[in-house]
């Protein structure tokens, strides 16, 4: 069964976009009728509308290798379609709200208040078939976070010559994991968030570039490989931070192999990646005017970085099992190595609940400042040694961090879903392990975050 649900275009949205934006704008001035943004932009979308008749167990199981997009599946064509049935229209939403239980510390946007903007939002999709064999999708995503920008999230061509080969260009997202394609989509997931040590924020999730995928079958077995090449130019935000990183060259290899029920990924990436930090200029000058040149390259991201995954996953219509790793490497020492990983197993009971838990841990390597500048030979030497391996520490990232989740699912019909989840997080007490906090405060990198989120389809 396929989740990769639908995609989408900017071409042809005629009335039901000018309808749906209607509803949007409309829960824009919520704010000043007492609403929060974000509660009010969902509610404004859930005026009653066709249901797309998805499955509590499509939900809950891993998008099969079968078919590399939603529109390989006439059922994922959307809710609403257009004249002759040539444009289709689909959407969705998330309102995703969370607490954190300590005041020194801020995670993934949260904080001892509770907050409705990291993850809240809402998209509208169509897909145009040209014929047959060519079709155009994009997707509009407006988002409510202030660390990640709302617009088109993709736009491109897709030509199938035959049921086996399909071919793809534009603006894609970036095949790195089994959620990738489908991040924002919280309704195909158990989870209110994937694992964050695997699903980060700080990997590139869009390309523009080329695609290539060829699938067959082996006896019982199911095969699909997919090659892609193309290149990034965007901001990331790290922490608070935003980044204008470049991916030159990115490409990649994705096979997935299924039988069944059973369904294991394998996936290479690799790319030039130059992230900008002009905060760090002046002092990176300092270093070389000093004659300190290495200690000056050291600071720079900049560099050939790899990425290898891998993923199996089982599942009936009572329960699953899932696990994913990856592993990141780079030849500049301002980005580290690290592992990360996540097993998760869930059952579904009475028929539309579903229990789970996640174990997850992110695991760095931690990389060694240059030893280049002389310590106890002259006070301004020894002042610029403190300051270059304070500035090393801070760009270099320690986030060894693990998690125990335990969450639940309602599917309140095909189509809409509540979900709880509880995430006790304990990170190393010397890294900042993936937390925003104020150094001078007193926090042991432990906390609990509990999220809520009511997920829409439509």
């Amino acid at each position: 069964m396929c989740y990769r649900l639908w995609q989408a275009s900017a071409t042809g949205c005629g009335q039901y976009i000018g309808f749906a934006m209607n509803r949007f704008l409309t829960a824009l001035y919520a704010p000043a009728r007492g609403l929060p943004l974000p509660v009010a932009l969902v509610l404004a979308t859930l005026a009653p509308a066709p249901l797309t008749g998805f499955s509590v167990a499509q939900a809950q199981e891993n998008s099969d290798p079968s078919a590399s997009s939603a529109t390989d599946s006439p059922s994922a064509k959307g809710a609403f379609s257009g004249p002759g049935d040539k444009v289709h229209f689909s959407g969705f939403a998330r309102l995703v709200g969370g607490y954190l239980d300590d005041k020194h510390a801020i995670y993934q946007g949260y904080d001892n208040s509770i907050g409705f903007e990291e993850h809240s939002l809402l998209a509208l999709q169509t897909d145009v078939d040209f014929s047959e064999k060519l079709s155009f999708t994009a997707q509009l995503l407006a988002h409510s976070s202030s660390t990640r920008d709302s617009g088109l999230e993709w736009a491109y061509l897709t030509y199938r010559p035959s049921q086996r080969w399909q071919f793809k260009g534009g603006k894609l997202r970036t095949p790195f994991l089994i959620y990738s394609d489908i991040i924002d989509v919280g309704f195909t997931y158990p989870w209110v968030i994937p694992p964050q040590q695997v699903y980060s924020p700080y990997m590139a999730a869009n390309f523009s570039g080329l695609s290539a995928a060829y699938q067959f079958h082996i006896k019982d077995w199911g095969i699909a490989a997919e090659a892609y090449w193309g290149d990034f130019d965007d901001d990331i935000t790290v922490d608070t931070t935003r980044i204008d990183t470049k991916f030159d060259n990115l490409q990649g290899l994705i096979l997935e192999v299924y039988r069944g029920n059973l369904r294991m990924r394998a996936a290479y990436h690799h790319g030039h990646v130059d992230a900008e930090l002009p905060r760090l200029y002046s002092f990176k000058r300092q270093l070389r005017q000093a004659g300190f040149a290495r200690s000056a390259r050291s600071l720079i991201p900049k560099g050939d970085s790899t990425f290898a995954q891998a993923a199996i996953s089982y599942s009936e219509l009572d329960y699953f099992l899932k696990a994913e790793w990856i592993h990141i490497a780079s030849d500049t020492l301002a980005i580290p190595e690290f592992d990360s990983y996540y097993l998760s197993g869930g059952y579904t009971f009475y028929p539309s609940f579903t229990a789970h838990a996640t174990f997850s841990e992110f695991s760095a390597k931690t990389p060694r400042p240059v030893d280049e500048i002389p310590a106890s030979v002259a006070p301004p030497l020894d002042a610029l040694r403190s300051a270059y391996i304070e500035v090393f520490n801070r760009i270099t990232r320690n986030d060894n961090l693990q998690s125990l989740s335990v969450g639940l699912r309602w599917d309140l019909n095909p189509s809409l879903a509540l979900k709880a989840e509880w995430i006790q997080l304990n990170g190393d007490r010397d890294q900042r392990s993936f937390f925003t906090f104020d150094p001078a405060r007193q926090f042991d990198r432990k906390a609990n975050l509990l999220l809520f989120a009511l997920e829409w389809i439509f």
